[in-house]
């Protein structure tokens, strides 16, 4: 089965008039992928053997970063795909927007991609992309990527040379200056390597079911026992409710 993530865009309109409190106009207008060109879905696809109960990252979704990075002054979108390439959008302007992921090489060679983070890491004026990857169903092929902007269209991944080709299954990233050393540091946000299969959740919830069970039985021959006593002693008969 395949599940659809699709991405619409969103333009705000500005309206310096005045209203009334009963118009209905709204601020947001819902742009159709005809009219911006971003035709990007994050399509995923389980089976039996790969799915959220074998893979616990599988409904994590995607991420998206916005930045200009061809320095023309216009936001650019870069959208990340779990089992699909990711995608670079330029912007045009008037919102309208050209698919160049592949003559700018930024499709991304590992596999599951989640968040994404546009930085100028080397401060050279132009930014650069960090893509965050939790890898396969395996956990492999899972090293994050640094798309670093070459200025001429093109980029080159350096995560390797520049040791942050972490492989702790990534979801996001976040790049600040941590010691005012005038460099960028990063703090990266990584999913736990527990498997949910070795949870045992089928076990946990029959355990807890007899554990209920118990404590109903339990409750249940206190309020046998208490009516008994109440009867004896010719009160009025009580029930006690368990909710």
């Amino acid at each position: 089965m395949i599940c659809k993530k699709s991405i619409y865009f969103f333009s705000i309109i500005l309206s310096f008039q005045f209203v009334s409190c009963e118009n209905n106009t709204t601020i947001f207008e819902l742009l159709s992928s005809e009219r911006t060109k971003i035709d990007f879905e994050n399509n995923i696809t389980y089976t039996n053997e790969f799915n959220i109960y074998t893979y616990r990252n599988f409904y994590n979704g995607g991420g998206v970063g916005l930045g200009d990075v061809n320095n023309d002054g216009l936001l650019d979108i870069y959208l990340t795909a779990n089992q699909l390439p990711n995608s670079l959008y330029i912007n045009k302007g008037n919102f309208v927007f050209e698919n160049v992921t592949e003559t700018a090489k930024l499709t991304g060679n590992k596999a599951w991609s989640t968040g994404v983070s546009m930085v100028d890491i080397n401060s050279d004026g132009w930014l650069d992309i960090y893509v965050c990857n939790s890898g396969d169903v395996n956990g492999d092929n899972r090293q994050n990527e640094f798309f670093i902007n070459n200025g001429d269209g093109t980029f080159s991944e350096k995560a390797e040379e520049m040791g942050l080709a972490d492989s702790g299954l990534s979801t996001h990233a976040a790049f600040f200056d941590y010691d005012k050393d005038g460099d960028l540091d990063v703090y990266l946000l990584n999913n736990s390597f527990t498997e949910v299969s070795t949870f045992n959740f089928k076990k946990k919830n029959q355990e807890t079911k007899e554990t209920k069970k118990e404590v109903i039985n339990y409750f249940e021959m206190i309020q046998e026992n208490s009516l008994k006593s109440v009867k004896k002693l010719g009160f009025l008969e009580a029930k006690l409710v368990l909710v």
